[in-house]
């Protein structure tokens, strides 16, 4: 009894008592053209174009930075031309000033 035991567990368990037959059509499918089309142009189409947001973020960066030196430029000669006038006015109230005293003082 324990001898047929082991025979039956030392066997191979097979379901059908006929070989098994291999399928005789293709079990690959051949990818389709789109996705052919996607696999090969995804990367570099995706490259291509963060290449491009980020020189357009570059481009856009220099040219906003060079607008805001522009106005800073102009501000600042303004300011100066404005600062020049206010002293000169000064000077001459001033000298205004200094002739009236003087002359009341006579």
């Amino acid at each position: 009894m324990v001898a047929k035991r082991i025979l039956l567990l030392s066997r191979p368990f097979t379901r059908a008592a006929w070989p098994r037959t291999e399928r005789s059509y293709a079990t690959t499918r051949q990818p389709s053209a789109t996705t052919q089309f996607y696999k090969t142009f995804t990367r570099p189409v995706a490259k291509v174009t963060l290449l491009a947001v980020f020189t357009y973020q570059v481009v856009y960066w220099v040219w906003v930075k060079l607008e805001a030196d522009e106005i800073r430029v102009e501000t600042d000669a303004t300011i100066a031309e404005l600062e020049a006038q206010v002293s000169a006015h000064g000077a001459a109230r001033t000298k205004e000033a200094g002739k009236e005293g003087g002359s009341k003082a006579k």
